[in-house]
């Protein structure tokens, strides 16, 4: 057993007691998963010892803690899971304790961007943007923490659109992933024998992240006689557009009634001079509660910290690049260890030009949003709905990619077949295979000729791919790869057979099938931003929990941080967020002029350029970028000769 030295703070916490509440504020690098993890250890040497239950936000954050929980002896710590997870194990663990389609199937960012999203809109008659807000509402359980939030929505409207989505998730047959709290929060409030609930100790980090219905779950667990340890920071509280705010970790003692009130204020991440930078951006927010900011240790290097000015983007691009090999050739920086990151990143404005720069050079690059455009590659689409349908004959979503994919298909064919099913109340993907029994003949002439040759090619695929016999132990990556090599499935893309074997690595065996199939995007994800041989490219946001040797962040341009149309202290926070993940260098870098869609960025009609306004007057003057770079090359020509 690997034996931790602690702090007096951290000791602090480690011997919180139960049964009891408690809450600990943990600035960036102040050591907060080690300190609950030590919890943990320290209450299972009890007898008996208690059953405990972990949660974090994301499934990064998941796995990266799984690797530090001590083994579950006696079963009373189970896997680590994100709350929509753990939403997701009770909701099956009880049948019937909540009302949603089933068999449980909820929709990839494909399946939701390009189907879902669009026709749910048109049926409720409001904008795609629109139909944004009240489903983040919704998620919300129509509320926010924030009491000066003006409300957009009128009450008609989100009538209008909770029938309309009633009616389309039950002809489609799907769940949102992020209706499963609303879920849970409802099988909580209406049935008092859940199965699965039984914890002494329920630990939720990052809880400033929670919106109002999140809240509302871990309060009705509370009730059921579970201790809550809330770990997180108001500082890092960034998920506004799913209603998360500050004050739900700022309340919280108040709330629950508890004095356990602990801080975590050393960082042993961050260099000095990178902390005394994040530390005043984050005392700029005027609404922010006063409090101590996260010192370093006294050991804690320098750093280096610079902000770098560039004429434009053109150079910002080729400057990132070379800053890169510079990192690489001269300080001894491996690529994996350097994280780029960029406020917004539409069409790769900003990450697009900086990737091709690095490119030239032959450097490899890691992007996590390369997953989503790989899985919509139309062959590895068409590839994962035959699977679907192997997993499930009449899966809806299944079928109504294909018809997306099929040309000579189009919308009026959807709209029709919705029509049908829900006059029959049947599914999608039923009413698609009671159709195909009569040939289509509801239809016009081309689209049954079309509807006729996509059945028949489908039931074809799906049946030469029949299920093995013996799914005890097989990976499902092998064995779709296997049948690919063999013909008996399409084709895919080789980045794709590349996910699934890394994928392979990740889940359990023998899963069925639809439960993996539902983990390629998330898992591969994950896989992209922790296991790289790359430069990892994220949005500031995605950057949470992540730790690297040295993050550059890009397009740090006054009206694209902050974003004028966005909660300017959330925007501030963000900036914080993305300053505290590296652990020797960080480079934040602006242009004069942007062209093209970068000019666009931001205000509409910006002319020339400053940086960021929440880094007027800091610790950190701005340098001129060129003159930076020109000596980091001269160091790297050197240390080639």
């Amino acid at each position: 057993m690997v034996v931790v030295a602690l702090t007096d703070e951290q000791l602090a916490v480690v011997n919180h007691k139960l049964p009891g509440h408690g809450r600990v504020l943990a600035g960036p690098g102040t050591g907060k998963s080690t300190t609950a993890v030590e919890l943990a250890r320290r209450l299972l040497e009890g007898t008996p010892p208690p059953r405990i239950k972990f949660l974090t936000f994301t499934r990064g954050a998941t796995a990266e803690l799984a690797k530090k929980l001590p083994s579950g002896e006696m079963g009373v710590i189970g896997n680590p899971s994100t709350i929509h997870s753990f939403s997701i194990s009770i909701l099956l663990q009880n049948p019937g304790s909540a009302t949603f389609p089933e068999p449980l199937r909820i929709p990839d960012g494909y399946e939701y961007r390009e189907l879902i999203r669009p026709h749910l809109a048109r049926l409720v008659g409001v904008p795609v943007r629109d139909l944004d807000d009240l489903v983040a509402e919704m998620a919300a359980k129509w509320e926010s923490l924030n009491p000066l939030e003006i409300r957009t929505v009128a009450p008609e409207t989100r009538a209008r659109f909770m029938g309309g989505w009633t009616r389309h998730r039950r002809v489609f047959g799907y769940t949102l992933l992020a209706e499963l709290p609303d879920l849970f929060r409802c099988a909580l409030r209406d049935n008092e024998d859940l199965k699965g609930v039984d914890y002494g100790l329920l630990i939720v980090d990052e809880y400033q992240d929670l919106n109002a219905c999140d809240l509302e779950v871990i309060r009705r667990l509370a009730d059921r006689g579970m201790s809550v340890l809330a770990v997180g920071d108001d500082d890092q509280s960034i998920y506004s557009f799913r209603k998360a705010h500050p004050a739900g970790i700022r309340n919280f003692l108040t709330q629950y009634g508890t004095r356990c009130d602990y801080k975590l204020t050393l960082c042993h991440r961050s260099p000095r001079k990178i902390m005394e930078w994040a530390n005043y951006v984050i005392q700029g927010d005027s609404e922010r509660v006063v409090r101590s900011q996260p010192e370093c240790c006294k050991d804690a290097p320098e750093g280096v910290a610079a902000l770098l000015r560039f004429k434009s983007e053109k150079s910002e691009a080729k400057a990132v690049a070379e800053i890169v090999l510079w990192l690489r050739d001269v300080i001894g920086v491996p690529v994996s260890e350097i994280m780029v990151l960029s406020r917004t990143d539409r069409s790769g404005t900003f990450t697009k030009p900086i990737k091709n720069q690095l490119a030239i050079r032959g450097i490899p690059v890691a992007d996590p949003n390369y997953v989503e455009e790989i899985l919509a590659e139309p062959n590895n689409r068409h590839l994962l709905s035959i699977l679907r349908i192997v997993a499930n004959p009449t899966d809806s979503l299944a079928w109504w990619t294909l018809c997306n994919l099929e040309n000579g298909i189009g919308q009026g064919f959807v709209n029709q077949m919705f029509e049908l099913a829900e006059a029959a109340h049947l599914s999608f993907g039923e009413a698609f295979v009671e159709a195909a029994s009569t040939g289509f003949d509801e239809f016009s002439a081309l689209a049954r000729t079309k509807a006729i040759g996509l059945w028949t090619a489908t039931k074809k695929a799906a049946a030469a791919a029949g299920l093995p016999w013996n799914m005890g132990r097989i990976r499902w990556g092998e064995w779709i790869l296997k049948e690919i090599d063999a013909q008996r499935l399409p084709p895919c893309s080789d980045d794709f057979r590349s996910l699934l074997v890394s994928v392979d690595d990740e889940v359990d065996e023998g899963e069925e099938i639809g439960r993996y199939l539902s983990q390629i995007q998330v898992v591969s994800a994950d896989i992209m931003r922790v296991k790289t041989e790359g430069v990892r490219f994220e949005r500031m946001i995605g950057s949470k929990g992540l730790t690297v040797t040295a993050t550059i962040l890009v397009g740090v341009d006054n009206d694209l941080i902050p974003r004028p149309d966005q909660v300017q202290a959330e925007e501030r926070r963000l900036l914080y967020v993305a300053m505290t993940r590296s652990r020797e260098h960080l480079f934040l870098t602006w242009a004069g002029t942007r062209r093209g869609p970068g000019a666009r960025s931001g205000r509409a009609n910006v002319g020339r350029r400053q940086p960021s306004e929440f880094l007027r007057g800091g610790p950190i003057e701005s340098e001129d970028g060129d003159a930076f770079i020109q000596k980091a090359i001269k160091e790297t020509k050197s240390s080639r000769m």
